[in-house]
């Protein structure tokens, strides 16, 4: 089952320590609030290209709301904001959000066109152990499997910018790696990841360096 409490993820790191290129994204004095209550205050805070940032906390700390003021969704009380040259590629809670295509293998093929990139259909597909759903509604799917759609969805055509919030939301142990060796793949590639996650071990597994909110 896809459900339930699933093993530690493993780690599936193929990139070195360290070695990050430039400053690809920075939140400088940010605050965020949601209707009277002050959810992000004075952050600073950047990210390089290569890095992979997990941002932890409990619910209400303001993982969401960073990840929503860094995609441009939410606009900040105060501060600034860059963001790298190319895509930002969002990936929110409820993967449902986002999957409005007949099938999965549309939803893909629509990121990639919006990327400008010619091919890499197959290799999303195969990365997130879709091939098999590819021609399926992703209303119809299981919960663990939407999940997957929708992350194959985000990460093709390599986003300069990737925020992931609770990417291992439903998944099993299998998927969960598939996970880990995506984003330790897009880092390679020099994309740069930000994850909120209440996921300690997927923390430890992908993060260069863990924030912890609230």
């Amino acid at each position: 089952m896809e459900e339930g409490i699933p093993p530690p993820v493993p780690a599936a790191r193929h990139r070195p320590p360290g070695g990050f290129g430039e400053v690809a994204w920075r939140l400088d004095g940010v605050s965020a609030v949601l209707g009277q209550a002050q959810v992000l205050d004075e952050l600073t805070l950047e990210g390089r290209s290569g890095e992979v940032v997990a941002v932890t906390g409990s619910n209400g700390s303001g993982k969401t709301t960073l990840l929503r003021v860094l995609a441009g969704l939410l606009a900040p009380a105060a501060g600034s904001i860059t963001r790298p040259p190319g895509r930002t590629a969002y990936l929110p809670q409820d993967p449902g959000a986002i999957l409005h295509r007949p099938t999965v293998r549309e939803e893909v093929q629509l990121t990639l066109r919006r990327s400008g990139a010619r091919d890499g259909l197959v290799p999303a597909l195969e990365e997130m152990g879709l091939v098999a759903l590819a021609g399926r509604y992703p209303r119809d799917l299981s919960g663990g499997e939407r999940q997957r759609a929708a992350i194959a969805a985000v990460l093709a055509g390599a986003p300069a910018l990737a925020l992931l919030d609770e990417p291992t939301r439903g998944m099993d142990a299998a998927a969960r790696r598939r996970l880990v060796a995506a984003i330790d793949r897009l880092a390679s590639e020099g994309g740069s990841v930000v994850v909120a996650t209440h996921d300690e071990e997927l923390a430890a597994a992908v993060a260069d360096r863990v924030l912890r909110l609230g």
